[in-house]
């Protein structure tokens, strides 16, 4: 079906249905994985037919995509840093970034797991994650920014790359191997390293 043909769902019903082919998907790809869900299925589970699947979504690929946008869209939004407190520490601020993190895991955590695994074993997939993951490093890197008089690494660019790359795989085993155990201790730990790492010692 070509993309012109997608239908974008305006009515209560439509929008209600096209959720359920969504809930759908996610659930089967959580407990079995992308690959063995199929597209015939998700709309079983959802409790339409494959027509009507088709109606909304070009291919299985197609709603994958759009359930990440939903998992990052739904992780990122308390990540505003933009009005803290004037006279909140660094440190302080570091730990609540990485709270946020951790937060947002709690998420779907089995979906998100699948969406990790799955950037790991297909460059197509991965570049579908990072097309939304961007967003998580440019928030991170204006975050130091803010900070930027304070800062003692060089290359602050590849310093909130290797620092976020890092919090992300710690979060990820915590989270999705350990199911969250010690996981206050985890982030206290990562917010000193960041902090030893990045500033001048105050």
């Amino acid at each position: 079906m070509g993309e012109k043909e997608i239908r974008v769902p305006k009515q209560q019903r439509s929008i209600e249905k096209k959720q359920r082919i969504k809930a759908a998907a996610m659930k089967l790809m959580s407990e079995n994985g992308y690959h063995a869900t199929s597209s015939n299925e998700i709309a079983k589970e959802a409790g339409v037919s494959i027509g009507t699947f088709y109606s909304y979504f070009s291919d299985k690929k197609a709603l994958y995509i759009e359930l990440v946008a939903d998992i990052y869209n739904i992780v990122l939004e308390p990540i505003d840093m933009t009005s803290l407190p004037a006279d909140m520490s660094i440190e302080d601020t570091v730990r609540m970034y990485i709270t946020y993190i951790f937060k947002g895991h709690e998420y779907e955590t089995a979906f998100q797991r699948e969406i990790a695994s799955l950037s790991e074993q297909s460059d197509e997939l991965r570049a579908v994650e990072m097309s939304f993951k961007k967003d998580l490093f440019k928030n991170f890197e204006g975050l130091l920014l803010s900070y930027k008089d304070l800062v003692k690494v060089k290359d602050l660019k590849t310093a909130s790359y290797i620092l976020l790359t890092t919090v992300e795989a710690v979060c990820h085993d915590t989270m999705f191997h350990n199911g969250g155990k010690q996981k206050k201790a985890v982030i206290d730990e990562l917010t000193a390293l960041i902090v030893n790492y990045l500033f001048i010692p105050s």
